[in-house]
């Protein structure tokens, strides 16, 4: 990976995935979060079961084993991969960052107070 392949990162923690991940994109900015991209763990299974929720009601509180997300430069996303995986770093592409006009549908935005990107979870979630 080349200096600067690495644009933000996002530590996922209180507040769920795409209010996280909103808040290190930059405005005029959106994504599209792949829930098939990764399967959460069981104890997030579990827990939702037990409080009779679906794993999309938990989104905006727990982040579902995505500890970190990295916006990087797309044509380094593969060598920064390769260097974390070399690590002993489970890594995987969640979605692409697009400065397109946002399409239609709900989107996390002004997460925190920060004027940053627009995110949404889209599709299934991988078992």
């Amino acid at each position: 990976a080349q200096p600067g392949a690495v644009h933000s990162l996002s530590h996922v923690t209180g507040g769920g995935i795409a209010a996280n991940l909103a808040r290190v994109l930059p405005r005029g900015t959106w994504v599209d979060v792949d829930r098939a991209s990764w399967s959460p763990s069981s104890v997030f299974r579990v827990l939702a079961d037990l409080g009779g929720l679906s794993l999309e009601q938990t989104e905006g509180t727990w982040n579902l084993g995505i500890g970190f997300l990295a916006v990087v430069a797309a044509d380094q996303a593969d060598a920064v991969a390769s260097v974390l995986t070399s690590e002993g770093i489970d890594t995987w592409q969640v979605g692409v960052v697009s400065d397109a006009a946002l399409p239609d549908g709900h989107y996390e935005q002004g997460a925190k107070g920060v004027d940053g990107g627009a995110v949404r979870l889209v599709g299934s979630y991988a078992s």
